[in-house]
């Protein structure tokens, strides 16, 4: 793979991961909607840890090390979530009321004002990422 793939792959990579990081940041009934209502606390955390440890790892990132610290710091605190948070036992989570329970969970709450806090860091990581979207095709670099 050349430098521009994956320089592209990257710029692939953050999209989806700012937008899961997003999810993250919505309250509880939000995010079951938005996520479909279908085993939402690990589509959460699976998405966002993903994203995580691609976006930090990748050799085309152009995030400060301030924002690769914060991003790996919210990768460890959703691999620390207790398992009544993702998939406690006795409780379904392919509806809404068994996500809901979930995703109300106390230890949703920080990792989602750190989502919130971490997408104000990346501002500037974001709009590179949208003008790099939004240029021809020809003028990506």
């Amino acid at each position: 793979m050349n430098s521009m793939e994956k320089g592209e792959e990257f710029e692939n990579t953050f999209l989806s991961f700012v937008e899961a990081l997003k999810v993250l940041s919505f309250d509880a009934e939000e995010q079951c909607e938005v996520m479909g209502n279908y085993n939402v606390p690990w589509e959460i955390q699976d998405d966002v840890l993903r994203g995580c440890h691609s976006v930090a790892r990748s050799p085309s990132s152009y995030l400060t090390p301030e924002q690769t610290q914060k991003v790996e710091e919210l990768a460890g605190q959703l691999q620390a979530l207790p398992v009544e948070a993702v998939a406690p036992m006795n409780v379904m989570t392919d509806n809404n009321m068994g996500s809901i329970i979930c995703m109300r969970h106390e230890a949703w709450n920080p990792l989602r004002q750190n989502a919130t806090e971490l997408l104000r860091l990346l501002r500037p990581a974001i709009e590179r990422n949208q003008a790099y979207f939004q240029s021809p095709s020809g003028e990506r670099r």
